[in-house]
Order: structure tokens, then sequence, then C-alpha cells
């Protein structure tokens, strides 16, 4: 009939609202607002560690790459970029520019983020500063065999 929303309609709905509530920790990162997360209790831990990273790299920026959502659950795959300027949980500043891929989980439930899980390369970003060495190449391309276990 019209004027329902038929159940496709209503969950791709509710999939882009859950998504759009956990685009919020990037929004976060590059307006420098945590505030933005203030009403979800699953950025807690998010919210404690964010002033550093805003110290250490305080242009840091954070561009969505991927979304998927599954129920309750959004998944999102970003790339955070900045220059480590400043100090970072005791590290001094390299002065050097940094990329590195994070992947979150987000249970989303009656409109708030009750769970957040993330996940970021922070060994490519060490490595880039200077600070642990860099990845071993593919030995494939050095003319090495790769052993399989």
């Amino acid at each position: 009939m019209k004027g329902e929303r038929t159940k496709k309609e209503g969950s791709m709905q509710d999939d882009n609202a859950r998504k759009a509530l956990a685009r919020l920790v990037s929004e976060a990162i590059n307006t420098k607002n945590l505030a933005l997360l203030d009403a979800h209790p699953g950025f807690w831990e998010t919210r404690q560690i964010f002033p550093h990273l805003f110290i250490g790299f305080p242009d840091v920026q954070d561009t969505i790459e991927q979304q998927t959502c599954d129920g309750e659950w959004v998944t999102t795959r970003t790339t955070l970029r900045g220059t480590h300027t400043g100090p970072f949980m005791g590290l001094p500043p390299s002065g050097q520019a940094i990329t590195m891929m994070t992947v979150s989980l987000d249970q989303v439930v009656d409109g708030k983020v009750v769970q957040h899980f993330g996940v970021a390369d922070w060994a490519s970003a060490l490595s880039m500063m200077g600070l642990i060495p860099p990845a071993p190449s593919d030995p494939k391309k050095e003319g090495r065999k790769e052993v399989l276990l």
C-alpha cells in the first residue's frame, strides 16, 4: 500500500542509520570533536585514546573506504593519514607522514553504539615513523623460494 515501507526498504533504512552511527568515529577524527561520541557507550575507550592521536598527529584525517552491515553489526574499513609532529604516547615526534588501514566492528542497538572494536595497522605506521624496521619484501620478488608449512 502507498505510504507503507516494505520490509526490505525498512531494513535498508535501518542499515543506513547504523552505518551513519559507525561513521561518527571518522567524523570525530576529521573534526577533532569528541562530543560526537558522547552519547554512545561503545566509544568510551576511543574517547580516551583520540586526544593522544590529535596531539601526536594534529593533521590526522580518516577516509571511509568500505562499510558493511549485518543486523546490528557494522564493519567499517578506513584509511588514516597524518604527520607525526607531536609526542604520541611517549614517542617523540618523527616528522614522518603515516598512512594506515583501520577496521572497526560496531554493535548498534536502539540508535546507540554499544560496543566498538577497532584494529589499526600500527606496525606499518611505526615503520613509516622509522621506529621499527619495514616488513620484509615478498620473497617471490627477490628470487627466493616460498616455504609452505
